[in-house]
């Protein structure tokens, strides 16, 4: 595995713009030093996003090298782009020009959804085969001694792991804290099941709820401090950074799985609903366009659309927990 220099940091204090150019120039430079020069190689194959540098540059090298490039298109770099910057400015326009010539110049290509082939043969005239992701093997169903060594392991470092019992309800989310998961649909459907808890406590067969939300990325800070604000009495929230071994195992521990991703483009799948499924972990998903060729509301999983239906769905899954989820949860 030959890794690419990290651009230095300075470039991020250049104009938007420049620092864009910089940044590509320094990818291009990197990318051809990092391929073979004198061996010759019949097939380059390459995932985007992200597109740009590096669908012109392999069709350079290709051309050069009468390699054959072949694409794996996993969503598009310009809708990505345009989460950041309105859908008219420069950026936007160039990598979505970019994108469609050389991805069209590709020998061939394969894609992760039926309408992601469909947009691509219609608006640039590629023909990609779909090839739908499957979960590694590391994602599977765990031992009920698997999850306890788990969490015993976690509460070291998150001491709320301690307190669940076997009448705590573990949900789990997994996220890069990106503007394409809104986690305050989450958040108002936690609100909602916590009132939900405390409108009849006396009779309510809600249990309370250990929320393990884990990934990094540029929003999470803002979320924590959402979350602080709400004081939940019912529902606690931890989010760990998990080492890769757990996290396959935290997944299969659980009890309910949500996935926010709404896709930029709204063409791909979000390859963490397939790791739950590996690890036969009940979903709940955000609906989106592409999303009923993963998920089958009410046979495989759950379709929402806000945090209404979220919370209805929670509060449907843990009512009469644990013994619910023993008898009433085989539908998905």
């Amino acid at each position: 595995v030959v890794h690419i220099r990290p651009v230095p940091a300075c470039v991020s204090k250049l104009p938007r713009l420049l620092a864009y150019v910089v940044k590509s120039l320094w990818q291009i430079m990197f990318l051809l030093l990092s391929l073979p020069l004198f061996s010759h190689l019949s097939y380059i194959l390459v995932q985007t996003p992200p597109g740009i540098p590096t669908l012109p540059t392999l069709w350079l090298y290709c051309t050069v090298k009468g390699s054959q490039l072949v694409v794996d298109w996993h969503n598009y770099s310009h809708t990505i782009l345009s989460l950041a910057l309105p859908p008219s400015h420069p950026m936007v326009t160039i990598t979505k020009m970019l994108e469609r010539i050389f991805g069209q110049m590709a020998s061939n290509a394969f894609c992760v959804t039926k309408a992601m082939s469909r947009d691509l043969s219609t608006n640039w005239g590629v023909r990609a085969s779909v090839l739908y992701d499957r979960p590694p093997d590391k994602f599977r169903p765990v031992s009920s001694e698997e999850k306890q060594e788990l969490f015993k392991k976690l509460s070291l470092e998150y001491p709320v792991f301690s307190n669940v019992d076997s009448c705590t309800g573990v949900l789990v989310s997994s996220t890069s804290w990106t503007e394409d998961e809104d986690f305050g649909v989450l958040l108002d459907a936690l609100v909602k099941y916590e009132d939900a808890v405390k409108k009849d406590a006396a009779e309510s067969q809600l249990c309370n709820l250990l929320v393990v939300i884990t990934g990094k990325g540029p929003q999470k800070q803002f979320y924590l401090e959402k979350i602080n604000i709400l004081g939940l009495q019912h529902v606690q929230f931890v989010t760990p950074w998990l080492e890769n071994e757990d996290y396959p195992t935290m997944l299969a521990s659980a009890d309910l799985g949500v996935c926010l991703h709404t896709s930029s483009s709204g063409l791909d799948l979000p390859m963490k609903v397939v790791d739950m499924f590996g690890c036969g972990l009940p979903v709940a998903a955000i609906q989106f366009e592409a999303l009923g060729e993963l998920v089958k509301d009410g046979e495989n999983g759950r379709i929402f659309k806000d945090s209404e239906e979220l919370s209805g769905i929670i509060q449907n899954w843990f009512e009469g927990y644990p013994i619910s989820n023993n008898v009433d949860h085989k539908i998905f």
